[in-house]
């Protein structure tokens, strides 16, 4: 009797709809990772797991104010933002790029990695590539895991995660999976990493005790109309060593300004706690019709601890600080320093009229200034003729709300550094129903229906959001009748002139903000063979896939009541927001097998955005296969990406950025606000690649990629620094002004003259009483006028097996970046991203031309060692220095001009083997960076590169299993 053949499985592979025999070869390149492959990371971050790709670049799990994140981390294919990376949950669309928030680890089958563009099968935002994350929708049994890592040295970094996957067959007929996973991590703080932290730019001389705006007065006392910048003067004359809590409350004295050190108020990862809940049902309702349905339920929450305060806002539209406030230290004086003294304010009785801690009052004039006494330069207790003493009236300027010295808000840390807190509190929610079904009428053609619901809440209590009526209520107290009203903005020396606890806590008020973003999916696709009567192409049958696609998007911006009400100190007025908008897509593939060895396929795609943007592309790709070890492939497509309606119409939101003011020596923390351009328009691109796959032996498999894409119109996000440097450079074009060392700067007329010019970006908000001194900066996403990358990807596999030994194996996986060439602005010159840190540009990320990852294992019976080294090799480091800091006591700074390379060896051994009860435990132990390189010093803030290199250093770890 003849042996029946095996049944052939046929599969959907991402960066195609149409079904093909299992171990086919795909035209574009397809990088799959298994959940094998994950636990070989060593970590339970995916965070850390999409860093570590090759082809991956910007992405980061380190918070520097740089950027980079420990909370949010996105698929940033070929380092073109993470936008133009499509990241899909189990084929279908979700409305966050955020890995972390997606499905537990355990619950991860594969993530399938398409690299190349596949807009036309996807639509927008597949520019640069496609992740699918596939989760496990069958499974028998139990599987749990613990697992705990700790930084080498001093400990203060710990990860700790339990998951559980288990499913189950229901009546013969239900798949049923489930998986669970709380994962809970400690914070690392940059105090954790004094050396690294103190090489950094981690003090601000936007501070409190801040930097006033002092009136300056003649030799008889009168005021001459010019003020002079000066520091509070209970601002430190030394510095401690910043890297211990509550450092420097008072600040300290250096080149000219009063600094304030905010080290200790943050973190390199933030706490964080993420719980996962994920379940999957499949029902075999007959041979023609499967049903499914997901449920997947996402919780995260971290404690974020920043700077008492940030600088900048509506701080110059503050009263004037009077004179008479308690606590004002700038004493009056002359010209040579004499202090002067005024008449006395008298009631109607003709008695000196004092404040609430009994201290006489000066008289003022119809001008609102200061009425000198006959004598000003005696006290009238020892000459009639003289008067009480007063001091200055102030601007706001360079000043932060809250500093360390003062009463801190009961929502900042009462630890001495009086950090803010906020609470980050993230929920995703996933359902999705699927319907496999046999299309009646059409022999061999399958139908799949499907429909998603996302939805991703942000219920963060709004950081740096001040109450500016309760500051400017404070600066107008009843200084005689209520003191206890009073705000002090100063530094308290005197405890009796502390502001209250009940003011400060009307000041820094708890906000809490909901931002909604929901997003619905509808698809219908129907995948088989054309029927052409006996008619076929010579390698067979014509393959195709038709579908339609609905989405609907919407979002919600619920801003805290103090920005709705506009009293907000940092940013503008925002009302709530809402906007949706529906996209209707249609998509044809066709395969066309030419020869047995030789297939084309060819896909297209026509979307249509309600909000006006509309795309018809074409993606074509080939394979040929001369020999059962030789394979070359091609694709060439166009693709597009669309606005988000946040790019186009999100009010304003603000934070915090570091910005070098090239008309100034102003290099400070500044309010950064970003909001929507509704004069976006979609950026499109056309990529091409070119594949061979070699197979030389039966164990050895070699591929190799060649990319480029080329963009037009990119959409980037535009930073301050790019802000500055295009108003500096259409300044220099207007003025003829050229800096040159004895000249670095404008003057301040000139920088005046140019405010007021309407060539000049309004968008850079400089302090009125102070040009040099910058408020606040507004940006928005923009198109970039061009961008060409162009790209090597190599993976090799060599496995050696023997009898006695085990399998030995080799895996190699390499990115060459061979072009990154960028232009902001049509008058803009090109330039070259690759080998470069490109830190002044938010179009490109650092740039290492090469990218690394070499894995050596070792498989013998239930026993399995790897050791991985990564390396990411050395970028120009073009950031600004800050050389001054050189002159701070305790300050690490080192001159930087080349980031080098990094190497790192991550090793592990698992042990399978141990059966308990009627299970299998798998014991790994394992070591990242396990010689522990540290990160390389820079003068950037927090002392390192963090998108490039990690601050952990060693990392020890281990997992159980318990498989039953």
């Amino acid at each position: 009797m003849a042996q029946d053949e095996p049944e052939v499985e046929e599969v959907v592979v991402t960066g195609s709809f149409i079904r093909r025999s299992e171990g086919f070869t795909a035209a574009s390149p397809v990088t799959t990772i298994s959940n094998e492959d994950l636990q070989a990371e060593g970590t339970v971050n995916m965070g850390q797991v999409v860093q570590n790709m090759t082809f991956n670049a910007g992405s980061a799990t380190t918070n520097t104010i740089q950027g980079t994140s420990s909370n949010t981390t996105a698929f940033n294919l070929r380092g073109l933002g993470s936008s133009a990376t499509l990241l899909l949950m189990d084929g279908k669309r979700t409305p966050t790029s955020n890995v972390n928030v997606l499905l537990p680890n355990i619950a991860v089958q594969r993530m399938e990695i398409v690299t190349d563009g596949a807009a036309a099968l996807y639509g927008t935002d597949a520019v640069a590539g496609v992740v699918n994350m596939v989760p496990y929708k069958s499974y028998d049994g139990i599987k749990t895991e613990l697992y705990y890592e700790q930084d080498d040295g001093p400990g203060s970094f710990n990860e700790k995660q339990i998951s559980t996957l288990f499913g189950t067959e229901i009546a013969g007929e239900i798949d049923f999976v489930g998986a669970f996973a709380f994962r809970e991590a400690d914070p690392l703080r940059w105090i954790d990493r004094p050396d690294l932290m103190k090489a950094g730019l981690t003090s601000s001389g936007t501070s409190n005790p801040g930097n006033w705006s002092v009136p300056q007065r003649d030799e008889m006392g009168n005021l001459t109309g010019v003020s002079a910048n000066r520091p509070d003067p209970s601002c430190s004359t030394t510095r401690d060593d910043p890297a211990q809590i509550g450092a420097n409350p008072f600040g300290f004295q250096a080149l000219g300004s009063c600094w304030m050190d905010f080290g200790d108020t943050r973190d390199f990862r933030e706490q964080n706690d993420i719980m996962q809940v994920f379940t999957n049902a499949t029902w075999d309702v007959s041979s023609d019709l499967t049903l499914s349905g997901q449920l997947m339920y996402t919780r995260q929450t971290a404690d974020r601890r920043t700077s008492p305060s940030n600088p900048g806002g509506r701080t110059t539209a503050l009263p004037t600080v009077r004179g008479e406030l308690p606590g004002n230290p700038f004493r009056a004086v002359n010209a040579s320093g004499n202090e002067l003294f005024a008449e006395p304010r008298r009631d109607n009785a003709g008695n000196i009229v004092t404040d609430g801690y009994g201290r006489p009052l000066p008289l003022r004039g119809a001008d609102n200034n200061v009425v000198l006494a006959q004598n000003q330069f005696a006290n009238m207790n020892s000459d009639p003729m003289g008067g009480v003493p007063f001091y200055e009236d102030l601007p706001i300027t360079r000043w932060r709300a809250v500093g360390k010295a003062d009463t801190c808000p009961v929502q900042n840390a009462q630890d001495g550094s009086c950090a803010r807190q906020d609470e980050l509190d993230r929920r995703y929610t996933r359902v999705a129903f699927d319907a496999q079904f046999t299309v009646p009428y059409l022999d061999g053609w399958e139908g799949q229906a499907g429909y998603s619901f996302s939805r991703m809440l942000d219920l963060n209590t709004e950081s740096q959001v001040w109450n500016y009526d309760a500051i400017a209520q404070g600066l107008t107290c009843d200084v005689v009748n209520d003191v206890d009203a009073c705000f002090n903005p100063f530094g308290v020396t005197d405890p009796q002139f502390a502001t209250s606890q009940a003011v400060m806590d009307q000041v820094g008020r708890d906000p809490r903000r909901r931002y909604t973003d929901d997003l619905q999916t509808f698809d219908l696709v129907f995948n088989g063979t054309i029927p052409l009567g006996s008619f076929e192409l010579p390698g067979g049958e014509i393959g195709a896939a038709f579908g339609l696609q609905r989405r609907e998007e919407s979002l919600e911006r619920i801003p805290d009541a103090l920005t709705i009400a506009g009293e907000g100190l940092l940013g503008a007025q925002v009302a709530p927001f809402s906007r949706s908008r529906s996209v209707d897509a249609v998509m044809a593939e066709f395969l066309l097998p030419l020869a047995s060895n030789w297939e084309v396929n060819i896909a297209a795609r026509n979307e249509s955005f309600s909000t006006g943007q509309e795309d018809s592309i074409v993606k074509v790709g080939t394979v040929y296969e001369p020999t059962d070890w030789l394979g070359l492939r091609a694709t060439w497509g166009e693709a597009f990406l669309a606005p988000t309606m946040n790019q186009l119409e999100a009010p304003r939101d603000c934070g915090l950025t570091l910005l070098d003011d090239l008309f100034s020596s102003f290099n400070a923390y500044v309010n950064s606000c970003q909001q929507g351009n509704p004069n976006l328009e979609s950026e499109t691109s056309e990529s091409w690649t070119l594949g061979v796959d070699l197979v030389p032996t039966d164990n050895l498999t070699l591929t190799l990629n060649y990319s480029e894409t080329d963009f037009s119109n990119r959409i980037v996000s535009t930073t301050t620094q790019d802000l500055m440097r295009k108003d500096f450079e259409n300044f220099k074009i207007e003025t003829g002004f050229t800096p040159t060392t004895a000249n670095p700067y404008p003057t301040e007329d000139q920088i005046r003259n140019w405010v007021a010019n309407p060539a000049s970006d309004d968008r850079i908000i400089r302090a009125p009483n102070d040009i040099g001194f910058i408020t606040e900066v507004i940006q928005s996403d923009s198109n970039a006028s061009a961008m060409l990358v162009k790209a090597y990807d190599i993976t090799a596999d060599y496995l050696i097996p023997t009898n006695e030994w085990g399998e030995f194996g080799l895996n190699l996986s390499a990115t060459m970046v061979d072009s990154y060439q960028f232009q902001l602005d049509p008058l803009d010159p090109v330039i070259e991203a690759v080998g470069n840190h490109n830190n002044d540009y938010g179009a490109v990320p650092a740039m290492p031309e090469w990218r690394a990852n070499l894995r050596a294992t070792w498989r013998m019976g239930d026993h399995f060692v790897a050791a991985t080294t990564r390396y990411v090799d050395e970028v120009n480091y073009d950031a600004n220095n800050y050389s001054f800091q050189q002159y701070f006591p305790h300050s690490n700074w080192r001159d930087v001009d080349t980031i080098r390379a990094w190497t790192q060896m991550d090793w592990f051994y698992t042990y399978s083997g141990l059966e308990i009860g009627d299970g299998q435990t798998g014991i790994t132990v394992g070591m990242r960076n396990a010689f522990d390189r540290e990160p390389q010093k820079v003068g950037m803030t927090s002392g390192i590169v963090g998108e490039l290199q990690d601050p952990l250093g060693r990392v020890m770890y281990a997992r159980m299993s318990y498989d039953f």
